[in-house]
């Protein structure tokens, strides 16, 4: 009897500490294309966890089970008129690396900015170097021949 209390006990407290910590769903957001202060060109959005999805695509309830949504909203950026501003949001069953996340929103930046009339602002502040890849790059210039 006392096995079996022990056995329930162990149990009880591991699904206690799966409930408590979870599988902790991942979100990875980035804003590229600076056309204003707090005003990105593009906002890329991907997440594993489906509350952050349904908050960012306004579906609170998640009564529509969104896997995804895109807004665009019109900034005026002094000297260029208005600009389109998109947000992305999409729903993942695993995260992309740093890396591939930021070269994602980079070449996002750039296909949003050559679909209007303006000087492409995707490389404003980071000299079009990715800059998850710059410790990469470190790695692999240090380990050649």
């Amino acid at each position: 009897m006392t096995q079996s209390r022990n056995r329930r006990a162990l149990l009880l407290i591991a699904c206690a500490a799966l409930t408590l910590t979870g599988c902790a769903a991942g979100t990875r957001t980035a804003q590229f294309g600076h056309l204003a202060p707090n005003e990105p060109l593009v906002t890329l959005i991907v997440s594993e966890d489906r509350e952050t999805i349904n908050r960012e695509c306004l579906d609170p309830d998640g009564t529509r089970r969104i896997l995804g949504c895109q807004t665009s909203r019109i900034v005026d950026v002094p000297g260029s008129g208005q600009v389109i501003a998109v947000k992305i949001v999409r729903y993942t069953d695993a995260l992309p690396s740093e890396m591939a996340f930021e070269i994602d929103v980079h070449e996002l930046c750039h296909a949003v900015a050559a679909t209007q009339a303006i000087e492409d602002p995707c490389h404003q502040g980071n000299d079009g170097v990715v800059q998850t890849a710059v410790s990469v790059a470190r790695t692999w210039n240090a380990t050649k021949p």
